[in-house]
């Protein structure tokens, strides 16, 4: 005869070592720099990246100072768009609801422009820069920051010839360029002046191939 309380007791408690586990590594993976979150920190990452990752600190809270927005244009034959913002519309319904799955996707081409531009979450990067800023890990040479950039730049590659599929349809695009807009708000000492009183900058990258991405 099947026991069916054991067989929920043991289902219950593997249910609840899987929260323990994924509890303790937000804890160690949102903590300040340690000793035990860099002893068990390849573990935690493979637990965390990429649909679990955290952009927050515990103790040390790290606000966003910047807004980034990617804008694509695609050559078409021998003529060439104007520039499109395909990801504000997404923003703005993750406004809306808050449940929404925009979220999540938003953070796709967050997290790609944050690798080409160099930028990283490793808590252990400025810590180490500090002391030893010309070492190649802070001037971005190291393979793994080489790495991160050539598959940020692969992500937007791959997101602006979907706009421009949208745009023209499939087959027609000789090619992608994408601009970065990266938007600093006033200051907090000038929180009272609107968002758009801040600075703006424009990293507009090369041109690219064309790759077969889907729709978005």
């Amino acid at each position: 005869m099947v026991r069916y309380p054991t067989t929920a007791w043991l289902a219950a408690a593997m249910m609840a070592a899987a929260f323990v586990v994924y509890v303790t590594s937000v804890l160690l993976y949102l903590a300040p720099p340690n000793p035990l979150s860099l002893l068990h920190a390849r573990a935690i990452r493979g637990l965390l990246h990429p649909f679990f990752s955290q952009n927050w600190h515990l103790f040390a809270p790290n606000p966003v100072r910047t807004n980034l927005v990617l804008t694509v244009r695609c050559r078409i034959g021998g003529r060439v768009t104007s520039w499109v913002d395909p990801f504000t519309p997404w923003l703005a319904r993750h406004h809306r609801s808050r449940v929404s799955p925009m979220g999540k996707m938003l953070r796709i081409p967050q997290n790609a422009m944050f690798a080409v531009l160099g930028r990283s979450a490793d808590d252990w990067r400025p810590l180490i820069c500090r002391r030893t800023p010309q070492a190649p890990l802070c001037r971005g040479e190291d393979p793994a920051s080489r790495r991160q950039r050539e598959l940020g730049l692969l992500v937007l590659q791959r997101a602006g010839s979907a706009v421009c599929d949208r745009i023209a349809g499939g087959g027609r695009i000789g090619g992608v360029q994408l601009r970065i807009l990266i938007h600093e708000p006033p200051p907090w000492s000038r929180r009272m002046l609107p968002a758009e009183a801040g600075s703006t900058k424009y990293l507009a990258l090369p041109w690219l191939p064309y790759l077969s991405a889907g729709r978005l």
